[in-house]
């Protein structure tokens, strides 16, 4: 079936959106020749644009935007239903610092391998991680790239199960779970990296209660550019389903606007989640911007689904 194009442009968010709008928006709507073409306001919020285009269903939809754009898409998506989910084509365009910079100072003639990748309209069926938790009620969310868990009480003992084999760890730590490596970009993604087996990679660091001697010593490291290994991660092991037990309620979770304790939190892998529109072959980042502005990496992509299970 031939999905109709709607195309969305969160140019209220980001003023450099709307500047490279305005360099290439005339170029883009040519080649791609959208049904429906969608742009945010003070009065229209991106989320209601995407929630809307998701809930008529059967369409291909692009969203450009900056990362930050990017994630709330995805959380609006993932709030809606697998039936509609299934339904759609969806594409992800984020224009970071870089990318803006590059684009914005060069002709529309370097984005025809972009706007290709769109036109042509490939698709892979993508998983992403199911987050589960109490606090108070059951909480689903739903994670592109990682999801933080931070153990808070020195005498606390909590207990990580992965595919079933339990490793005890005590007092203070950070828990960092990874699911994709790559960003959620439609442009950038290799295609071989999504359809290998999903495991979710257990990542801790722990936290050894230094003495405030200790502390000190260690800022001076710090201010010294000695930092070394103090803030490197240790595999802890890989797995598709992964457990987090806590006691006294010691877990907090890195995530915006929770600031509630939990016990306990559950991982796995939710698979086939939605069509991610994906080049044949990945489009590089121009390595040219690099060198005139510093990287920007997006943090995991969430999604919230109250209630759910």
């Amino acid at each position: 079936m031939n999905h109709p194009m709607h195309l969305i442009l969160d140019s209220y968010s980001h003023p450099g959106i709307s500047l490279f709008w305005k360099r290439h928006g005339l170029r883009i709507m040519e080649q791609l020749v959208p049904n429906e073409f969608f742009f945010t306001t003070g009065d229209t919020t991106l989320e209601k644009l995407v929630e809307r285009q998701i809930w008529s269903g059967w369409k291909k939809l692009i969203l450009i935007g900056s990362p930050g754009s990017i994630r709330r898409g995805f959380n609006t998506l993932m709030q809606a239903s697998e039936e509609c989910r299934s339904t759609l084509e969806i594409g992800f365009w984020p224009l970071d610092l870089q990318e803006l910079a590059a684009s914005i100072s060069q002709s529309s003639f370097h984005l025809r391998p972009v706007l290709q990748v769109f036109k042509a309209g490939h698709t892979l069926l993508v998983d992403v991680m199911k987050v589960q938790f109490l606090a108070p009620e059951l909480e689903t969310k739903y994670f592109w790239n990682d999801f933080v868990i931070n153990s808070t009480q020195a005498n606390a003992e909590t207990t990580i199960y992965i595919d079933g084999q339990n490793s005890q760890v005590n007092g203070k730590f950070r828990c960092r779970i990874l699911f994709h490596d790559e960003s959620l970009n439609s442009l950038t993604m290799h295609p071989g990296k999504l359809t290998r087996t999903p495991v979710l990679k257990v990542y801790l660091k722990r936290d050894e209660g230094l003495t405030t001697v200790d502390r000190f010593k260690q800022i001076k490291q710090w201010f010294a550019a000695e930092k070394g290994n103090a803030d490197e991660e240790t595999l802890l092991k890989t797995g598709k389903q992964v457990e987090v037990q806590g006691n006294w309620a010691n877990l907090t979770l890195d995530v915006s606007g929770m600031q509630d304790t939990v016990q306990s939190v559950h991982f796995e892998v939710a698979r086939k989640s939605f069509s991610l529109i994906v080049p044949a072959k990945p489009i590089q980042t121009l390595e040219s911007t690099k060198k005139i502005l510093p990287a920007f990496r997006p943090t995991g992509a969430i999604a919230n689904n109250r209630g759910s299970s």
